[in-house]
């Protein structure tokens, strides 16, 4: 990506010089034409560098969004095992309670 991102600052640094060339009112008409063409033929290698990072920054995304969903994966699984717990805690407080009333209402006899 650094080497990319060079590339592009070399292509924008040229196209800046031969815009800046291509003003001068000393060009003969083949001259101007041709500093005209080379500032196309640049700016199609710029677009076309511009579209390769976009290329590799999308991929770079997707690869880290997978990644985020096998750890959200995980997440989720640790949640769950950590909800059993409690989930068997309140059953034996259920059991408890009912112990207690049975007890309580044993007593009263």
């Amino acid at each position: 990506m650094i080497n990319q991102t060079q590339t592009l600052k070399e292509l924008r640094s040229s196209i800046r010089e031969i815009d800046a060339k291509r003003h001068d009112q000393n060009l003969s008409e083949a001259e101007r034409e041709a500093l005209e063409l080379a500032a196309v033929a640049l700016r199609d290698a710029e677009r076309l560098a511009i579209a390769k990072m976009q290329k590799q920054i999308i991929k770079d995304m997707e690869t880290k969004t997978a990644n985020l969903g096998e750890q959200a994966k995980i997440i989720r699984a640790k949640v769950t095992q950590m909800n059993k717990a409690p989930k068997v805690l309140d059953k034996i407080e259920s059991v408890i309670k009912t112990a207690v009333k049975i007890v309580t209402a044993i007593s009263k006899w």
